[in-house]
């Protein structure tokens, strides 16, 4: 068994897209633009939502969804850039929020993604077909007589070609039967027991594909996981190396800022407050690009360290 994962997701809510195209929200899907995508999100939501479905848009939006806030929904109107290039296949999309989001917009039923990634394709075991010759029940030969005897067959679409095929006994043959049975009766029971043993481990041991920043730094976290750290507005995402080592950093003037006349510390405005960082990137907060640390912006906000 294979179990689904993050892409196969993606490309499920991409075909599903294919299929929508050309039904009733055509309008907004054949050519999408953020702004079709944000009416269709209301309109859809107005229609019929899920509490799993609410969940999904208070994490995109950051705010609860109730009938009257379009208001409040067209003020997010960028936030739909990414959704409209990922459906033009011009950009892959790499926000869990956004992928759930996109799910509901094209109606895909397998969602949200813990639900999607639990289901598994199954392999269905193709059994052997066997053809016995079958003799006189009450004919009985020793193995010796039965490696001589042979039966003559008249092939009736060419009735001058003759064919010798080995005859079995009905002991032989009840026994080579029981074989394969029990041979395919053991193979199952292997595959359901492995199969078990899996998804037990999938349940107690789940595999950690994504990543969540607590605090100053990135955790390994289960994609499917419901638990959001110390802050729930800190969203779970697939895991990108460069940005899995970003750390948050403490500064003073004595800190090394530069190497070889490069910057090696970037900094963000958050809430009124500059924050430091080991690498260039994306606040992991608030979304906003990292910038490279300055001589001015040391001199203008970084304290002396007596």
């Amino acid at each position: 068994m294979k179990k689904n994962t993050l892409e196969d997701y993606k490309e499920a809510i991409k075909a599903k897209y294919e299929e929508e195209k050309s039904g009733g929200y055509a309008s907004f899907l054949i050519n999408p633009s953020r702004a079709k995508l944000r009416d269709l999100c209301s309109i859809l939501f107005t229609e019929s939502s899920t509490s799993d479905d609410l969940r999904i848009f208070r994490n995109f939006f950051g705010f609860d969804f109730k009938e009257g806030n379009s208001t409040e929904i067209k003020k997010q109107t960028d936030k739909f850039r990414p959704l409209e290039t990922f459906f033009k296949g011009e950009t892959d999309l790499t926000d869990i929020s956004g992928i759930d989001l996109a799910a509901i917009l094209v109606r895909f039923n397998k969602r949200p993604i813990h639900r999607f990634l639990k289901l598994m394709n199954n392999t269905a075991v193709q059994e052997e077909k066997t053809t016995y010759s079958i003799v006189d029940k009450n004919v009985n030969f020793t193995f010796e007589e039965e490696e001589k005897k042979r039966t003559v067959v008249m092939i009736e679409d060419n009735p001058t070609k003759k064919t010798f095929i080995p005859r079995l006994t009905l002991q032989q043959l009840q026994h080579k039967t029981i074989s394969v049975q029990q041979f395919f009766k053991t193979l199952l029971l292997l595959m359901v027991s492995l199969a078990s043993f899996y998804g037990i481990k999938e349940l107690f041991f789940p595999a950690k594909e994504c990543m969540q920043w607590y605090s100053d730094h990135y955790e390994l976290v289960d994609c499917s996981s419901s638990v959001q750290g110390i802050s729930s507005r800190n969203e779970i995402k697939p895991i990108v190396k460069e940005e899995l080592q970003l750390k948050k950093i403490k500064v003073t003037q004595q800190t090394p800022f530069f190497q070889k006349n490069k910057a090696i510390v970037w900094y963000c405005k958050k809430n009124d407050t500059i924050e430091y960082f080991t690498a260039s990137g994306f606040h992991p907060e608030n979304g906003k690009p990292l910038k490279p640390i300055s001589q001015y912006i040391i001199d203008k906000y970084i304290k002396v360290d007596f």
